[in-house]
């Protein structure tokens, strides 16, 4: 846990003292790369934050229905019954894994040999490793105590009631199927970058505008009279207010159906390069 906790606390830190400098300086693009670098930090401290969190639920449930794999969001059910094989890592294995990696923390899909292995371990050695293998999977685990887990595995497979089926269960977030959607991500994705491209395009010109200037821009009204280049600013954050809503939106319809949240999400798109456009022709006639 602490291997991620540590991340999440410097990258907190750096975002915190970024946002505290950069808002003594004046709108430039400098003062945008340090709020845009604020951010990405905020995000990777979330990221590590939950792999905290999912490091700290990683948890082995054993009974004579069979054997639950508990981490974050994610439960992995394997009734006792499809268990074929349990085994104990050896000190020459060397599993490769693509995923998360870190001294204490191995989740992800891996490989041992020529079999395919899913990993939900805290191990620091391969002696520590505990290979579960099904006929639609092997699943690597790190109880506390090894041969005790499988002393139980084997005491609780003796009573195993057939009938049982393998299973993953996801909470409310992790059963989103944004997911496993990549055009949605995509279009999502888009969307975003091209109002973190607006906000850049519009603080990079700030310091060459006049210092009062008169700007016509229908969707905010049209401003005729002579203002603070200060108003220059409410483009973006009206692209970023439309965006908000398009993405809450966009996640709330993707439940039910999928080609709306794609029409909502590609509306999105578009509403972004119609604010890039306003903004250019605002700027040239400011």
């Amino acid at each position: 846990m602490a291997v991620a906790a540590v991340p999440a606390l410097i990258a907190a830190g750096l975002a915190f003292a970024l946002v505290a400098k950069a808002a003594t300086w004046p709108v430039s693009l400098t003062q945008f790369g340090a709020i845009s670098s604020a951010i990405v930090l905020i995000v990777l401290a979330l990221v590590f934050t939950y792999w905290a969190g999912a490091c700290y639920s990683l948890h082995y449930a054993v009974d004579r229905t069979g054997l639950t794999v508990g981490w974050g969001t994610l439960k992995h059910f394997i009734p006792m019954e499809r268990i074929d094989d349990v085994s104990i890592g050896r000190g020459e294995d060397r599993p490769r894994l693509w995923g998360l990696s870190w001294p204490g923390l191995h989740v992800g899909r891996g490989r041992m040999g020529e079999r395919e292995v899913l990993f939900y371990s805290t191990h620091r050695s391969p002696e520590e490793i505990v290979y579960v293998r099904t006929a639609a999977a092997t699943y690597a685990v790190s109880p506390q105590d090894p041969p005790r887990f499988l002393a139980e595995l084997e005491r609780f497979k003796e009573a195993a009631r057939a009938g049982g089926t393998e299973s993953v269960q996801r909470d409310l977030v992790g059963s989103h199927p944004i997911w496993a959607d990549r055009v949605a991500q995509l279009l999502a994705l888009a969307a975003v970058l091209i109002n973190v491209a607006l906000w850049g395009y519009v603080f990079t010109i700030y310091p060459d505008l006049s210092p009062r200037i008169s700007i016509e821009f229908p969707p905010l009204g049209e401003i005729t009279d002579l203002h603070s280049r200060n108003e220059i600013l409410k483009i973006p954050a009206a692209a970023l207010a439309v965006l908000a809503i398009n993405l809450v939106v966009g996640l709330g319809v993707h439940w039910r159906e999928r080609a709306a949240a794609y029409l909502v999400l590609t509306g999105s798109v578009f509403l972004q390069m119609f604010f890039w456009v306003s903004a250019g022709i605002a700027i040239a006639n400011a």
